[in-house]
């Protein structure tokens, strides 16, 4: 199986947004955010990826940035899981991963430093800190076998800048 980890665009700022007396869940993106990542998506329809689902934490910029990416990865429906949050212990996503039925590929969007100490559970077996993901990047990681801590391989790691490159 194939995991695409997907990090939300570029969002509104997390203090002006507070002042408005909002959650920060309901922190949108950015106009500038949804262009680049648009941009980013036209980037992935080059890369075929077999994504059969896509999962985004509950966030609204990160639902905003899997409906830009759902139809560069052929998906009509975005699920929502609450493991994908900012808050959501890292744990948790592993063991629902672990939990999914196997598919060909998986996207998930979600928040940082969430998806790079996942990445890290994933690839080494326990986050380090040292995998950050810019906004709007993706890592692919290949699993053989089963989903679990240290059983995945990485394939690629792309930052924004080249997903946009690749959609020229």
């Amino acid at each position: 199986m194939d995991l695409l980890i997907i990090r939300h665009a570029a969002a509104e700022n997390r203090e002006e947004f507070a002042r408005h007396g909002r959650p920060d869940s309901e922190r949108p993106l950015t106009k500038r955010g949804i262009d680049r990542m648009q941009m980013a998506a036209r980037g992935l329809t080059t890369l075929a990826l077999p994504i059969e689902r896509l999962v985004s934490s509950p966030a609204v910029r990160a639902l905003q940035t899997a409906e830009i990416v759902a139809p560069a990865v052929e998906r009509r429906q975005v699920a929502s899981e609450a493991v994908f949050a900012p808050e959501a212990p890292v744990d948790n996503a592993v063991e629902w991963l672990r939990k999914q039925p196997r598919v060909e590929g998986m996207a998930v969007v979600g928040h940082e430093p969430h998806l790079g100490q996942l990445a890290e559970c994933l690839i080494g077996g326990r986050p380090l800190g040292n995998m950050p993901m810019k906004k709007g990047g993706v890592i692919l990681i290949r699993f053989d076998n089963a989903i679990g801590y240290g059983e995945g391989k990485l394939v690629w790691a792309l930052p924004p800048a080249v997903l946009r490159a690749l959609a020229d």
